[in-house]
């Protein structure tokens, strides 16, 4: 209430903080005092005509909650969305969970350390505070509050009774005996699954992070599990940003762990030849999440702000740059525009898996809806100028429908029509080739071999100087591929939802049955009923 003349950008924060709490919290009280408080900032606040309309906008949507709460009093049910809706994305009606405050506790992997703040000095101590706790969380890789040992018992105390390491639950977790690729499938506040992929480390030491952006998918990929389970909701940019930071945090502790060990193992003296961070990379006792791909549930173009909100926090907060982050698409035509302006640093990658409109349009249904290849490769032409970046063409090859050479040869041509080299060889346009990894919904297709795969490239590189380069398949043994995981969860929870019933079925034909007998007994032995009319 002490801002005067503030931002848009101040208020759309403020209010949208203020609102996420009124979401989640159940108490008519703390309803009230939230509400009467952004009444109040909006009726005496310094603003221009404008900016008090959209403060009121966003104060109009607790003012049925609030006449419920002068109605019913403290008992009042709370439920409502505040949630605002990209155009864009399907409609859903479930509720997202808020960004910062949700059921009531301080969700430490996602709040930024300036809310931190506030909240620590609010409680009565000093600022300095938050930063130990972001510290321990964000570098140490230490959720347990217990254990921050530079934190005072009470501070430590009020943490316990307000905080919580994170909002998404760890439902199941599979981990490759082949290549330690690591697959999890989280649930929501709200009982949604989604899924997040750990792979590394590489031959570099990088470890890769693939994240989801919607709980399922509209788009309808009819070789993906995510699409063909449908499309639940939006996840909100703190529910992409904690399966980043709970990623990074846990390697932060390993290598933590890995350090504390190796200096046990020496004595505490230092090696005479010390590693740079690029050897130790190499060597792979360097465990620092360095980079991000879209490329789990969901279309991330379909959920633009919040991508995009997410994306700005984790290069930001957790310092993971742009040119290590790539958004996947289907091809979602006007937010690839968008994209060009919004972030262009970051990487782009095109579902393409077909070149002729009539079989894109058969395994992927979006093409038809954003205007066919014709539009979508004008929006990569557009993307390559502006940005000036390569774009990466993913490619699912499945044998003997798009591994064929004459396929090669349209795409060679497609590639040649739309994005055009200034030499022999594309530098802005890059292909890469994974066998498809089969999902139940999509049955006999085969994965394509690797003599097809080899013949493959070698014809978009040497008769259309297009680089290509077959993905390496990880975490095949386990249910790595987008919505498999997922998929396997929900399956097992009907098979209990159907036994469970089942039980309770036989538990009340057991007990009809014995009140059957007990009335027949009853029957025997009582003397006859006498009606009176």
């Amino acid at each position: 209430a002490h801002i005067n003349n503030p931002s848009t950008q101040q208020l759309n924060v403020l209010f949208e903080r203020m609102n996420a709490a009124v979401q989640s919290y159940h108490s008519a009280h703390h309803l009230w005092s939230l509400a009467t408080l952004m009444v109040f900032m909006v009726a005496t606040m310094t603003m221009p005509t404008t900016t008090r309309m959209m403060a009121v906008a966003w104060t109009r949507p607790i003012t049925p909650a609030l006449r419920r709460v002068q109605r019913q009093g403290p008992t009042a049910k709370l439920w409502m969305s505040t949630t605002i809706r990209d155009k864009s994305a399907p409609r859903s009606t479930s509720l997202s969970s808020s960004s910062t405050v949700s059921s009531g506790m301080l969700n430490l992997h996602t709040i930024p350390l300036s809310e931190l703040e506030t909240i620590i000095v609010s409680w009565g101590h000093p600022k300095f505070r938050a930063k130990q706790v972001h510290h321990w969380v964000h570098s140490q890789g230490v959720t347990d509050v217990s254990k921050m040992n530079n934190i005072p018992k009470a501070l430590q105390q009020q943490l316990l009774e307000h905080a919580t390491a994170g909002h998404l639950t760890l439902e199941c977790e599979q981990v490759s005996e082949k290549d330690g690729t690591i697959k999890r499938a989280y649930k929501c506040n709200d009982g949604a699954l989604i899924e997040s992929v750990l792979m590394g480390p590489y031959q570099d030491g990088r470890y890769t992070a693939c994240i989801s952006s919607q709980a399922g998918c509209a788009q309808g990929c009819v070789f993906c599990a995510t699409g063909q389970m449908g499309f639940k909701r939006q996840l909100t940019p703190d529910e992409i940003f904690e399966q980043v930071s709970k990623f990074r945090s846990e390697l932060a502790f390993q290598e933590k762990q890995q350090q504390r060990e190796e200096k046990k193992r020496t004595n505490g003296k230092k090696p005479h030849a010390v590693e740079s961070s690029k050897q130790q990379k190499q060597h792979g006792k360097s465990k620092r999440l360095s980079n991000i791909v879209f490329m789990g549930m969901g279309e991330p173009l379909a959920n633009y702000r919040n991508v995009v909100k997410a994306i700005r926090r984790i290069q930001s907060e957790l310092g993971i740059g742009y040119r290590r982050i790539t958004v996947s698409t289907v091809g979602i035509v006007p937010n690839i525009y968008k994209l060009a302006n919004d972030l262009p640093q970051v990487k782009l990658a095109v579902s393409l898996h077909c070149a002729t409109d009539e079989e894109r349009s058969a395994l992927l249904p979006a093409n038809s809806r954003y205007g066919g290849l014709e539009q979508l490769m004008e929006s990569l032409r557009y993307y390559i100028d502006t940005v000036g970046r390569r774009v990466t063409l993913e490619w699912a090859l499945i044998e003997g429908e798009n591994d064929t050479p004459e396929t090669a040869h349209a795409l060679g041509k497609l590639i040649q029509k739309w994005l055009p080299s200034k030499g022999k060889i594309n530098n802005m346009v890059h292909v890469n080739v994974i066998p498809l990894n089969p999902t139940g919904g999509y049955s006999g297709a085969k994965p394509s071999n690797r003599q097809r795969v080899r013949d493959f490239c070698d014809i978009l590189q040497d008769k259309y100087g297009v680089s290509c380069t077959p993905r390496v398949r990880r975490g095949i043994d386990i249910d790595a591929g987008c919505g498999q995981l997922t998929t396997k969860v929900l399956q097992k929870e009907k098979s209990e939802e159907i036994v469970s019933k089942k039980k309770h079925f036989d538990d009340d034909e057991e007990m009809l049955s014995n009140v059957r007998k007990n009335a027949d007994e009853e029957d025997t032995t009582s003397a006859p009923l006498q009606w009176t009319i």
